[in-house]
């Protein structure tokens, strides 16, 4: 029976062409199993989709259609020149948001293509999902630190750093994190946020794991108004997914209401949905 209170980002879906363990039915078998109510969907990426027939945004629009417990986010190219356009098709097919890979997309952080998708962003008023860390990727131009870059460079952008930096960078996405996290003496909004997706297990995504130590320190530094619960389907199953939201519930030393938080209502409040 879902818990209609736990919302979870981060889920990758497609066609079964393309991804035949991450289809948006096999995701709702996850969410049935775990008890979850809502969820957060992307789109594939555009180099995923290649030349094959039709829009992976459109795709995924029309897939949502008769979905109400799932919400888009959409993705672009990295392309400094049509940005602008492509946040704006994001927008008309209703998405609160897009995912950015630069590993996986190929594009530095601070790169005018990047910029130029940021900005975009900002003034549509989207949250942006970055992926965080390593990816079997070459590391220049890819550090983590440059995220707070991106920041102070577009005050009104919101968005996430999933893995939290991951096993090899936690420390410096925490950096980036309590750096732009509004201080007691001069408050205001929260726009970094800390995506816990992949970092819970040893035996699936090492490289992303994350201790409940350094959990409690992302806790004690930042807050839990920051930290949002992600899944990373397909690459994380039922098993995966239950030991996160055991590890949340248990580990922690979270109260209720803090659980809850991190577990949906932060996502649900920053999407606005």
């Amino acid at each position: 029976m879902r818990d209609k209170g736990v919302f979870a980002h981060h889920a990758h879906v497609g066609p079964e062409w393309l991804m035949p363990r991450g289809t948006i039915d096999r995701l709702l078998q996850l969410l049935d199993a775990c008890g979850i109510g809502r969820a957060v969907c992307f789109a594939p990426f555009p180099h995923q989709w290649g030349e094959h027939e039709g829009n992976p945004n459109r795709w995924l629009a029309d897939e949502l259609k008769s979905r109400p417990n799932l919400v888009g986010f959409g993705t672009i190219r990295p392309d400094e020149k049509t940005a602008r356009q492509q946040v704006r098709e994001v927008v008309e097919l209703g998405f609160k948001g897009v995912k950015l890979h630069p590993q996986s997309q190929d594009f530095e952080i601070l790169s005018p293509a990047g910029l130029a998708m940021y900005e975009s962003a900002q003034e549509a008023g989207l949250f942006v999902t970055f992926h965080s860390g390593v990816h079997a990727h070459r590391m220049k131009g890819m550090g983590v630190l440059d995220f707070d870059e991106v920041a102070h460079r577009f005050p009104r952008l919101r968005f996430s750093l999933e893995h939290v930096g991951g096993y090899h960078f936690f420390n410096e996405a925490l950096a980036v994190l309590f750096n732009n996290t509004p201080p007691p003496w001069k408050p205001g909004e929260n726009r970094l946020y800390a995506g816990l997706a992949s970092i819970f297990t040893q035996h699936q995504n090492r490289f992303w794991y994350l201790s409940p130590q350094q959990l409690m320190e992302l806790i004690a530094q930042v807050g839990v108004d920051q930290m949002i619960f992600g899944l990373d389907f397909p690459f994380n199953q039922e098993r995966e997914t239950m030991i996160a939201m055991e590890t949340i519930r248990t580990k922690l030393g979270l109260s209720e209401q803090d659980q809850q938080k991190v577990l949906g209502g932060n996502l649900s409040r920053v999407l606005g949905v």
